[in-house]
């Protein structure tokens, strides 16, 4: 599997949901947390407001993991 990045809210809320992730802030930054952490818990609205003011975009790695990233997709 190769790497994807995306900003399209339809599939960052599905794979968000296959990996049992919740959106968060942290210092103001968007991230995804498991379903069962608390700390920074935010609604998708803030989460996503956060990722389109600061350019930043979700990948899922070839390996499975999932991270936010800045720039342009590869």
């Amino acid at each position: 599997m190769s790497s994807i990045s995306t900003r399209d809210r339809g599939d960052i809320l599905h794979l968000a949901g296959r990996r049992q992730l919740s959106p968060a802030l942290r210092g103001g930054v968007p991230t995804l947390v498991p379903a069962g952490e608390r700390e920074g818990r935010c609604g998708w609205e803030e989460f996503f407001s956060a990722l389109d003011r600061r350019g930043l975009w979700v990948r899922e790695e070839a390996d499975g993991s999932v991270r936010i990233a800045p720039g342009a997709p590869r």
